[in-house]
């Protein structure tokens, strides 16, 4: 009883050295077809899961420029040369300034 153990379940294979002597040529076989079943290949890498295909993309049309957009593009080059030196975060600010000081009749005529 002290070599039982309790619980758990096994399945006791035996090496060719520790083969029984009475144990036919049969049994031997079955057991080099368990050692290879249960033996991981030597020198392989596991193999990779199959990649989905890619869907192919539907072409996008573009997007109407906004009026804001219309007015940003046609200022721009003339807030540049007002001010030479301003970074494009200062322009587009500036540009931002006078497309809120403009009224809404003003603004319509960008909306095409």
């Amino acid at each position: 009883m002290a070599n039982e153990k309790k619980g758990k379940v096994g399945l006791n294979i035996r090496s060719r050295r520790n083969k029984p002597k009475n144990a036919s040529s049969n049994d031997a076989s079955k057991l080099k077809e368990l050692n290879k079943a249960f033996e991981a290949p030597k020198n392989s890498k596991p193999a990779k899961k199959a990649k989905p295909a890619k869907k192919e993309k539907k072409e996008k049309k573009p997007r109407k420029l906004n009026a804001y957009m219309v007015f940003a593009i046609e200022v721009r080059e003339s807030v540049k040369k007002n001010n030479p030196t301003a970074s494009i975060i200062e322009i587009a600010k500036k540009i931002g300034e006078k497309w809120r000081a403009m009224s809404d009749s003003e603004k319509a005529k960008y909306k095409k």
